[in-house]
């Protein structure tokens, strides 16, 4: 039963994707943003299912576990504080600019060589770490469904997420995401209704969590402070700069629709992550052998002990329509990147708009398969993964494109300055220096913004060019 309701789950998606094809064929703004034509309401389920990764319904359980409920309230808590963040910072000014993406706004805010090929490859490079926690996810499903060799269920799973984002764009991802989005909140709260009912004293057994796993409950426990603190720093910041976020900003009809939907988005996401993290993690310590098993395994080992075949299927389905939605996501973020920042600006500047779709569709594919391929032997703690690769993508990006915004000082090299020293600082102490779990981006954002303020106050007063976009971003309301 369980494996049927997966399969059917999947015959859906492939359906809605093949169906928004010969929408999304019709031009650029149909398949990069769904023509900007997307609803408050589409769109809030849009953007949870967007932000609620694979990580987020699974991994957590573990991780809050293993890792302890501080360090996922710290990233929880920067959840909602980044779509506050995005609502003021980012959704308005972004869309009174009017561009596709990240590399778009920098285009339009600056006059730089180094952001025009820098923007689109640190998009890549992150889009594709943060998908590898995600595939990986998808193979974890397949094996406990089926009992699929993990390997062949990342390929296999890899593949359909692929083909689907491939066939539709933006449009497939976003009808696909809201029910999606459904299915995330639905399915969680009942898994967390019946995981309380199927024990004794639910008081007790969150007591009993928090005295035989001091690492569930005691701060500092299982990773310090800063730990916490970087977390916190990283999904705060990241909301404002995700690729696949700011997409979302440009597929709604207007900038009040945008900002209603990312708050109505940030009430649905908490709901899952109280789910999660206060009913499903203290329940799953009553799991014999819990102590033994993978952290990326506890949540499908509870779902079998507790929930009958059906419901083990409608679960997987929520798991996987995360993982998809994220992935999806992600990869419409690269394909962008590369076809419409790289190929259509710099490389080709007279493509047509069918040539650009081809380069995009391509894109997907051999972005999909590298990550894909990343993904057959993966590291512990996913999350771990994916706060690695937004913790760079921030580091890169959030100062830049703040300032940008706010500061009509910033100029062109400023930002440049910003976006390769925040990178580079990042991937170093990342890399060779052994600074506690997540907190890395805790040298990366702080030295990207003494890039930028230094370049700029050191430098020449920025031009009038820079200086018209700058305004425009802050210009009076249209009537929509």
């Amino acid at each position: 039963m369980a494996i049927t309701v997966v399969l059917v789950y999947f015959v859906v998606i492939i359906a809605i994707g093949l169906y928004a094809r010969r929408r999304a064929a019709a031009s650029t703004d149909e398949f990069f943003v769904a023509g900007g034509t997307i609803g408050t309401f589409t769109n809030s389920w849009a953007f949870l299912a967007t932000l609620a990764s694979g990580g987020t319904i699974m991994a957590a359980v573990g991780m809050t576990v293993f890792l302890g409920l501080p360090y996922t309230v710290a990233l929880a808590a920067g959840g909602p504080v980044g779509f506050a963040m995005a609502s003021i910072l980012v959704a308005r000014p972004m869309r009174r600019v009017g561009r596709y993406t990240v590399p778009d706004l920098f285009r339009a805010r600056f006059d730089s060589a180094v952001i025009r090929w820098a923007a689109p490859v640190v998009i890549v490079i992150a889009s594709t770490v943060y998908m590898v926690s995600q595939i990986t996810v998808s193979g974890i499903i397949a094996t406990a469904l089926l009992g699929w060799p993990h390997e062949i269920g990342v390929l296999v799973t890899g593949g359909i997420f692929i083909l689907y984002t491939a066939l539709g764009g933006f449009l497939s991802v976003t009808w696909n995401d809201v029910f999606q989005g459904f299915l995330m909140v639905g399915m969680t709260v009942a898994f967390a209704i019946i995981a309380i009912v199927s024990v004794p004293s639910f008081t007790d057994v969150f007591v009993t969590a928090t005295v035989e796993f001091p690492s569930y409950g005691a701060v500092g426990e299982a990773l310090p402070v800063w730990s916490y603190v970087g977390g916190f720093v990283t999904s705060a910041t990241t909301i404002c700069i995700l690729p696949h976020v700011i997409m979302r900003v440009y597929s709604a009809r207007n900038a009040r629709s945008a900002r209603l939907s990312l708050n109505y988005a940030m009430i649905l996401y908490g709901v899952i992550i109280l789910a999660v993290t206060l009913v499903l993690a203290p329940v799953s310590t009553t799991l014999p052998g819990v102590r033994e098993m993978s952290p990326d395994t506890v949540f499908f080992a509870l779902s079998g002990a507790m929930l009958s075949p059906f419901m083990q299927g409608m679960i997987a389905a929520a798991v996987l329509a995360a993982v998809m939605s994220t992935t999806a996501g992600l990869l419409m973020a690269c394909n962008s990147a590369i076809a419409n920042d790289l190929y259509a600006r710099i490389l080709r500047p007279g493509a047509t708009q069918r040539q650009t779709l081809l380069v995009a569709t391509v894109t997907t594919w051999v972005v999909g398969i590298v990550a894909t391929l990343f993904a057959l032997d993966p590291p512990e703690f996913l999350v771990l993964l994916y706060i690695a690769a937004m913790g760079f993508l921030s580091s890169a990006f959030f100062a830049p494109m703040v300032l940008g915004i706010w500061w009509r000082r910033c100029t062109s090299a400023a930002a440049a300055a910003g976006l390769v020293v925040g990178a580079a600082s990042y991937a170093v102490v990342f890399l060779a220096l052994d600074m506690p779990s997540s907190s890395e981006i805790l040298v990366g954002i702080p030295m990207s913004f003494l890039a930028v303020v230094v370049v700029a106050l050191a430098g020449p007063a920025p031009t009038a060019e820079e200086v018209a976009v700058a305004e425009r971003a802050h210009a009076p309301a249209g009537p929509g």
